[in-house]
């Protein structure tokens, strides 16, 4: 029986495109290789869609150190340099006064209590009219406001 999986054959990280954003949702927890891969993938799909906006949602994460905080740094200042506007969202309580006992800041992003509140400080909200879903008019629709 295995005891753990090469770092080849783990998991390949959600990328999600809404409109002209990307949106990377972190789950469990995150090895080295997945965030290298994870810088990579981040900066290679800006360069490649030319989005305007990126959030990391760290909400599903169990842990959060701080290798993972300056490879999550670095991804927003390289990100800035491309021209994108960074942020990161779903800090858990216990985290940030972890990251905070730690004397680590986050440079180069700005934070959001959650997913929601991320896409709408991206211009990204529900629609306001439930007739816009072509489906029941029980779910809201998102759109973009630009």
């Amino acid at each position: 029986m295995l005891d753990h999986l090469d770092d080849d054959l783990e998991s390949p990280l959600p990328i999600i495109w809404l409109w002209d954003c990307m949106l990377v949702p972190l789950q469990g927890e995150l090895s080295d290789a997945q965030a290298a891969r994870l810088s990579q993938d981040a900066l290679d799909g800006i360069r490649a869609r030319g989005c305007v906006g990126l959030i990391i949602d760290v909400s599903g994460l169990w842990l959060v150190d701080s290798h993972l905080c300056a490879v999550l740094a670095d991804i927003a200042r390289a990100a800035r340099l491309m021209g994108t506007r960074t942020m990161l969202s779903g800090l858990r309580p216990e985290v940030a006064l972890t990251l905070l006992a730690m004397d680590i800041t986050f440079s180069g992003f700005e934070t959001a209590l959650n997913l929601e509140q991320a896409l709408e400080a991206l211009n990204i909200r529900r629609a306001e009219d439930p007739s816009d879903n072509p489906f029941d008019g029980t779910s809201p629709k998102l759109q973009r406001d630009d």
